[in-house]
């Protein structure tokens, strides 16, 4: 946590891999997905993203960071605009750097409290 001037705070998330925060939220920009398909898109797309508990743990600071969200009536997540800007600027970062791989990419979500 950081201390702004103005006495607000920033949260920031720990170093997230690229690829799997890239995958979840391409996965959710085509539609909507339980929790189960999302799991098994990202397993097609990452093999060896094998542990449950590592999707859990992405999955949660999607979520607390605003990029994803949750519709319990339909039982399924949602990628937001904040998802979708991310997803964008992903995408130029790769052109700009020449990164193929997402795996390259380290993100770290800022949040201001």
């Amino acid at each position: 946590m950081k201390i702004k001037e103005n006495n607000k705070c920033i949260i920031k998330s720990p170093k997230l891999n690229g690829a799997i925060i890239e995958n979840v939220l391409m996965s959710l920009y085509i539609k909507d997905l339980a929790i189960s398909d999302l799991l098994s898109e990202i397993k097609k797309r990452l093999p060896y993203l094998s542990s449950y508990n590592i999707f859990k743990k992405y999955f949660v600071y999607l979520a607390d960071y605003e990029l994803i969200s949750y519709n319990g009536q339909i039982h399924a997540y949602h990628i937001e605009d904040n998802g979708i800007v991310l997803l964008s600027y992903i995408d130029k970062e790769k052109k700009r750097a020449k990164i193929e791989d997402s795996d390259d990419l380290l993100i770290t979500i800022e949040r201001e409290v």
